[in-house]
């Protein structure tokens, strides 16, 4: 599945929508709670860092989803420091803390960030 969305704040959330429905189409709702966690601050990224549209692609394995955002932006996502008081900067350590594994690819005009969730114990 595959969406494109724009580089507005209100993607976010319609990028959470369109994982829960594609997960419980898939009858993989047991993911939903870290893929949407995933995807949104992934997405978040795009609409605060790259100030681009993005595709939101999720693909079905088995018990497992793969999920890529890419956008248009050449800059890849770094881990900033968090203090405790810090608004910002957590974003990489919470897809860490939900995804099975994670990275970022080259893409034609940008980069992909992708991702992979499964259930636990059978990723």
């Amino acid at each position: 599945m595959r969406w494109h969305l724009p580089a507005d704040p209100e993607a976010v959330g319609k990028a959470r929508q369109l994982v829960r429905e594609a997960l419980a189409g898939w009858g993989l709702s047991a993911l939903a709670e870290d893929v949407v966690m995933v995807v949104s601050e992934v997405a978040t990224n795009v609409v605060v860092h790259a100030k681009s549209p993005m595709t939101l692609s999720l693909r079905r394995y088995g018990r497992s989803v793969r999920g890529e955002v890419a956008d248009r932006s050449a800059g890849w996502p770094t881990p900033l420091p968090a203090g405790p008081d810090e608004e910002h900067g957590r974003g990489l350590a919470i897809v860490t803390a939900y995804a099975d594994r994670w990275g970022v690819d080259p893409a034609p005009e940008g980069k992909a960030v992708w991702f992979v969730c499964g259930e636990r114990g059978s990723s």
